[in-house]
Protein backbone atom coordinates (compact mmCIF):
# COMPACT_ATOMS: atom_id res chain seq x y z
CA UNK A 1 0.00 0.00 0.00
CA UNK A 2 1.12 3.38 -1.14
CA UNK A 3 1.57 6.57 1.04
CA UNK A 4 1.54 10.28 -0.59
CA UNK A 5 2.09 12.78 2.24
CA UNK A 6 0.52 15.77 0.68
CA UNK A 7 -1.68 19.01 1.55
CA UNK A 8 -4.70 18.25 2.77
CA UNK A 9 -7.61 17.26 0.13
CA UNK A 10 -10.21 20.11 -0.69
CA UNK A 11 -12.81 17.72 -1.83
CA UNK A 12 -13.69 13.93 -0.96
CA UNK A 13 -16.82 11.67 -1.46
CA UNK A 14 -17.86 10.35 1.54
CA UNK A 15 -19.47 6.93 2.10
CA UNK A 16 -19.29 6.70 5.80
CA UNK A 17 -23.06 7.04 5.46
CA UNK A 18 -23.23 3.42 3.95
CA UNK A 19 -22.31 2.45 7.53
CA UNK A 20 -22.96 4.70 9.67
CA UNK A 21 -25.61 6.90 10.81
CA UNK A 22 -26.35 9.83 8.74
CA UNK A 23 -28.06 13.38 9.12
CA UNK A 24 -31.15 12.14 6.77
CA UNK A 25 -34.32 10.28 6.16
CA UNK A 26 -34.90 6.33 7.08
CA UNK A 27 -36.09 6.21 3.34
CA UNK A 28 -33.32 8.10 2.17
CA UNK A 29 -30.84 5.72 3.98
CA UNK A 30 -32.72 2.94 2.75
CA UNK A 31 -32.36 3.66 -1.01
CA UNK A 32 -28.95 4.72 -0.48
CA UNK A 33 -28.18 1.34 0.83
CA UNK A 34 -29.91 -0.30 -1.65
CA UNK A 35 -28.15 1.51 -4.45
CA UNK A 36 -24.63 0.41 -3.50
CA UNK A 37 -25.28 -3.12 -2.40
CA UNK A 38 -23.51 -4.17 -5.07
CA UNK A 39 -19.58 -3.94 -5.16
CA UNK A 40 -19.83 -3.18 -8.77
CA UNK A 41 -22.36 -0.19 -8.24
CA UNK A 42 -19.93 1.59 -5.35
CA UNK A 43 -16.52 0.67 -7.70
CA UNK A 44 -17.97 2.68 -10.78
CA UNK A 45 -19.20 5.55 -8.49
CA UNK A 46 -16.04 6.17 -6.95
CA UNK A 47 -14.02 6.50 -10.29
CA UNK A 48 -16.75 8.56 -11.05
CA UNK A 49 -16.24 10.71 -8.38
CA UNK A 50 -12.46 10.81 -9.34
CA UNK A 51 -12.97 12.03 -12.95
CA UNK A 52 -15.20 14.68 -11.11
CA UNK A 53 -12.26 16.17 -9.39
CA UNK A 54 -12.58 14.47 -5.92
CA UNK A 55 -9.07 13.36 -4.48
CA UNK A 56 -10.45 10.44 -2.75
CA UNK A 57 -13.16 8.46 -0.57
CA UNK A 58 -13.74 9.57 2.72
CA UNK A 59 -14.55 5.71 4.69
CA UNK A 60 -14.84 3.24 6.90
CA UNK A 61 -12.53 -0.42 7.18
CA UNK A 62 -15.94 -2.33 6.33
CA UNK A 63 -16.58 -5.02 4.16
CA UNK A 64 -18.81 -3.60 1.54
CA UNK A 65 -15.78 -1.22 0.95
CA UNK A 66 -13.08 -3.91 0.81
CA UNK A 67 -15.32 -5.62 -1.77
CA UNK A 68 -15.57 -2.67 -4.18
CA UNK A 69 -11.65 -1.29 -3.88
CA UNK A 70 -11.00 -4.85 -5.06
CA UNK A 71 -13.27 -4.29 -8.08
CA UNK A 72 -10.66 -1.82 -8.94
CA UNK A 73 -7.57 -2.01 -11.08
CA UNK A 74 -7.29 1.63 -10.89
CA UNK A 75 -5.89 2.89 -7.24
CA UNK A 76 -8.65 5.03 -5.11
CA UNK A 77 -6.98 7.07 -2.23
CA UNK A 78 -8.80 6.51 0.92
CA UNK A 79 -9.11 9.16 3.64
CA UNK A 80 -9.90 6.48 6.28
CA UNK A 81 -11.56 6.82 9.36
CA UNK A 82 -10.32 4.45 12.21
CA UNK A 83 -11.56 2.62 14.66
CA UNK A 84 -14.79 1.42 13.13
CA UNK A 85 -17.19 2.76 15.72
CA UNK A 86 -20.47 0.91 15.91
CA UNK A 87 -23.16 3.79 16.71
CA UNK A 88 -24.28 1.87 19.94
CA UNK A 89 -20.54 3.15 21.16
CA UNK A 90 -21.36 6.01 21.64
CA UNK A 91 -24.41 5.04 24.02
CA UNK A 92 -21.94 4.14 26.50
CA UNK A 93 -19.86 6.28 28.91
CA UNK A 94 -16.42 3.81 28.57
CA UNK A 95 -15.82 3.31 24.71
CA UNK A 96 -15.02 -0.35 24.35
CA UNK A 97 -11.57 -0.06 23.51
CA UNK A 98 -11.23 1.32 26.50
CA UNK A 99 -13.52 -0.95 28.38
CA UNK A 100 -12.10 -3.64 30.71
CA UNK A 101 -11.98 -6.90 30.18
CA UNK A 102 -15.85 -9.35 30.44
CA UNK A 103 -17.05 -9.66 34.11
CA UNK A 104 -15.70 -6.32 34.80
CA UNK A 105 -16.98 -2.32 34.78
CA UNK A 106 -19.96 -2.15 32.61
CA UNK A 107 -22.47 -0.19 31.37
CA UNK A 108 -23.24 0.95 34.60
CA UNK A 109 -20.16 2.91 35.11
CA UNK A 110 -20.76 6.78 35.38
CA UNK A 111 -18.74 9.09 33.49
CA UNK A 112 -16.59 10.13 35.72
CA UNK A 113 -15.57 6.65 36.12
CA UNK A 114 -14.84 6.91 32.03
CA UNK A 115 -13.03 9.87 32.17
CA UNK A 116 -10.61 8.46 35.04
CA UNK A 117 -9.61 5.44 33.76
CA UNK A 118 -8.60 7.56 30.53
CA UNK A 119 -6.95 9.82 32.38
CA UNK A 120 -5.08 7.16 34.21
CA UNK A 121 -4.13 5.41 30.51
CA UNK A 122 -1.75 7.63 30.00
CA UNK A 123 0.61 7.08 27.03
CA UNK A 124 -0.99 3.70 26.39
CA UNK A 125 -4.13 5.25 25.19
CA UNK A 126 -2.87 6.03 22.15
CA UNK A 127 -0.92 2.75 21.87
CA UNK A 128 -4.39 1.10 22.24
CA UNK A 129 -5.82 2.84 19.43
CA UNK A 130 -2.99 2.30 17.15
CA UNK A 131 -2.92 -1.33 16.97
CA UNK A 132 -6.85 -1.10 16.94
CA UNK A 133 -6.03 1.01 13.72
CA UNK A 134 -3.83 -0.64 12.71
CA UNK A 135 -5.71 -3.92 13.13
CA UNK A 136 -8.50 -2.56 11.18
CA UNK A 137 -6.83 -0.66 8.14
CA UNK A 138 -6.00 -3.59 6.10
CA UNK A 139 -9.05 -4.86 5.55
CA UNK A 140 -9.62 -2.07 3.48
CA UNK A 141 -7.27 -3.79 0.97
CA UNK A 142 -6.47 0.03 -0.45
CA UNK A 143 -3.39 0.10 -2.49
CA UNK A 144 -3.32 4.23 -1.98
CA UNK A 145 -3.86 6.62 1.27
CA UNK A 146 -5.34 10.35 1.48
CA UNK A 147 -4.89 10.11 4.96
CA UNK A 148 -6.23 8.73 8.37
CA UNK A 149 -9.26 10.60 10.22
CA UNK A 150 -8.99 9.42 14.20
CA UNK A 151 -13.18 8.59 14.66
CA UNK A 152 -14.93 11.51 16.77
CA UNK A 153 -15.67 8.87 20.16
CA UNK A 154 -12.52 8.51 20.16
CA UNK A 155 -11.25 12.27 19.36
CA UNK A 156 -13.59 13.70 21.78
CA UNK A 157 -13.18 11.22 24.68
CA UNK A 158 -9.64 12.00 24.79
CA UNK A 159 -10.43 15.91 24.24
CA UNK A 160 -12.79 15.27 27.19
CA UNK A 161 -9.47 14.15 29.50
CA UNK A 162 -6.86 16.83 28.00
CA UNK A 163 -4.88 13.67 26.87
CA UNK A 164 -2.17 16.05 24.97
CA UNK A 165 -0.08 13.32 24.65
CA UNK A 166 -2.33 11.10 22.91
CA UNK A 167 -2.97 13.58 20.17
CA UNK A 168 0.79 13.85 20.29
CA UNK A 169 1.40 10.09 19.47
CA UNK A 170 -2.04 9.77 17.54
CA UNK A 171 -0.49 12.61 14.50
CA UNK A 172 2.96 11.22 14.66
CA UNK A 173 2.07 7.67 13.75
CA UNK A 174 -0.91 8.44 11.60
CA UNK A 175 1.60 10.47 9.52
CA UNK A 176 4.17 7.55 9.41
CA UNK A 177 1.71 5.45 8.09
CA UNK A 178 -1.02 7.27 6.01
CA UNK A 179 0.67 10.11 5.35
CA UNK A 180 -1.86 12.26 6.76
CA UNK A 181 -3.15 12.08 9.63
CA UNK A 182 -6.28 14.29 11.64
CA UNK A 183 -9.41 14.15 13.86
CA UNK A 184 -13.15 13.69 12.96
CA UNK A 185 -14.81 15.60 15.99
CA UNK A 186 -18.23 16.59 17.43
CA UNK A 187 -16.16 19.62 19.32
CA UNK A 188 -14.53 21.35 16.73
CA UNK A 189 -14.20 24.96 18.74
CA UNK A 190 -12.85 22.75 21.79
CA UNK A 191 -10.23 20.82 19.72
CA UNK A 192 -9.15 23.72 17.95
CA UNK A 193 -8.45 25.53 21.27
CA UNK A 194 -6.67 22.80 23.18
CA UNK A 195 -5.02 21.77 20.12
CA UNK A 196 -3.65 25.30 20.04
CA UNK A 197 -2.97 25.40 23.59
CA UNK A 198 -0.73 22.39 23.06
CA UNK A 199 1.33 23.42 20.45
CA UNK A 200 0.08 20.40 18.29
CA UNK A 201 -0.94 20.38 14.35
CA UNK A 202 -2.75 17.58 12.87
CA UNK A 203 -3.01 17.89 9.20
CA UNK A 204 -6.87 18.21 9.44
CA UNK A 205 -9.70 18.15 11.39
CA UNK A 206 -13.11 16.91 10.39
CA UNK A 207 -16.15 17.91 11.33
CA UNK A 208 -19.89 19.66 10.88
CA UNK A 209 -19.97 22.77 9.35
CA UNK A 210 -22.88 24.12 7.24
CA UNK A 211 -25.38 27.13 7.20
CA UNK A 212 -27.50 26.00 9.68
CA UNK A 213 -25.40 24.94 12.47
CA UNK A 214 -26.75 21.87 12.48
CA UNK A 215 -23.89 19.52 14.80
CA UNK A 216 -22.10 22.63 15.46
CA UNK A 217 -22.09 23.19 19.46
CA UNK A 218 -21.71 25.13 21.28
CA UNK A 219 -23.60 27.42 19.14
CA UNK A 220 -23.29 28.79 14.97
CA UNK A 221 -21.22 31.56 15.73
CA UNK A 222 -18.24 29.73 18.07
CA UNK A 223 -18.29 27.69 15.33
CA UNK A 224 -17.50 30.07 12.86
CA UNK A 225 -15.32 32.13 14.57
CA UNK A 226 -13.28 29.41 15.38
CA UNK A 227 -12.80 28.12 11.99
CA UNK A 228 -12.04 32.01 11.11
CA UNK A 229 -9.34 31.57 12.87
CA UNK A 230 -8.11 28.39 12.64
CA UNK A 231 -4.52 27.48 12.12
CA UNK A 232 -5.50 23.53 11.32
CA UNK A 233 -7.31 23.10 8.41
CA UNK A 234 -10.84 22.22 8.21
CA UNK A 235 -12.87 20.00 6.29
CA UNK A 236 -16.52 20.40 6.33
CA UNK A 237 -19.09 17.37 6.77
CA UNK A 238 -22.72 17.86 7.13
CA UNK A 239 -22.75 20.48 4.36
CA UNK A 240 -26.84 20.13 3.52
CA UNK A 241 -27.82 20.50 7.58
CA UNK A 242 -29.61 17.54 7.11
CA UNK A 243 -30.79 18.16 4.12
CA UNK A 244 -32.06 21.46 4.97
CA UNK A 245 -30.28 23.41 2.26
CA UNK A 246 -28.99 22.01 -0.87
CA UNK A 247 -25.45 20.79 -1.84
CA UNK A 248 -24.42 23.46 -3.99
CA UNK A 249 -25.36 26.21 -0.95
CA UNK A 250 -23.97 24.01 1.51
CA UNK A 251 -20.64 23.67 -0.08
CA UNK A 252 -20.34 27.82 -0.60
CA UNK A 253 -20.96 28.29 2.54
CA UNK A 254 -18.33 25.96 3.71
CA UNK A 255 -15.89 27.70 1.69
CA UNK A 256 -16.32 31.28 2.30
CA UNK A 257 -16.24 30.79 5.80
CA UNK A 258 -12.94 29.11 5.74
CA UNK A 259 -12.98 25.78 5.06
CA UNK A 260 -9.95 24.01 3.58
CA UNK A 261 -12.23 21.19 2.30
CA UNK A 262 -15.54 19.62 1.82
CA UNK A 263 -17.11 15.81 2.09
CA UNK A 264 -20.58 15.53 0.50
CA UNK A 265 -21.98 12.08 1.56
CA UNK A 266 -23.03 9.93 -1.10
CA UNK A 267 -26.58 10.69 1.26
CA UNK A 268 -26.67 13.66 -0.13
CA UNK A 269 -25.73 13.03 -3.71
CA UNK A 270 -27.93 12.26 -6.54
CA UNK A 271 -25.91 11.98 -9.43
CA UNK A 272 -22.23 11.49 -8.24
CA UNK A 273 -20.38 12.77 -11.40
CA UNK A 274 -22.38 15.79 -12.38
CA UNK A 275 -22.60 17.23 -8.64
CA UNK A 276 -18.92 16.80 -8.05
CA UNK A 277 -18.14 18.03 -11.10
CA UNK A 278 -20.14 21.62 -10.44
CA UNK A 279 -18.51 21.62 -7.11
CA UNK A 280 -15.24 21.17 -8.76
CA UNK A 281 -15.79 23.87 -11.04
CA UNK A 282 -17.35 26.25 -8.54
CA UNK A 283 -13.91 26.45 -6.45
CA UNK A 284 -11.75 27.37 -9.87
CA UNK A 285 -9.92 23.54 -10.17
Amino acid sequence: MSRVAREAPRLLLGATSLELPARTTRDRALEVAGRFREPESLAVTMIKALDAGAEGVYAVPSSRMRAALRELRRPVPVLVRLPLTPAADDLHYEHALLAGPPGGENGGATLNAGLSRLGSLSGDLAARIIARCDGEAPALGARAWAGVAFAAPLTDLALAAGHARAFERLVRHGRSRYGLAGFETHNLVTLLARLREWGIAPDFVIAAFNPRGVGMPPDYDAVLEAVRAAAVPVIATELRAGGIVSLAEGAAFAREHGAHGIVPELVDLEDVASELAALTSAAGR
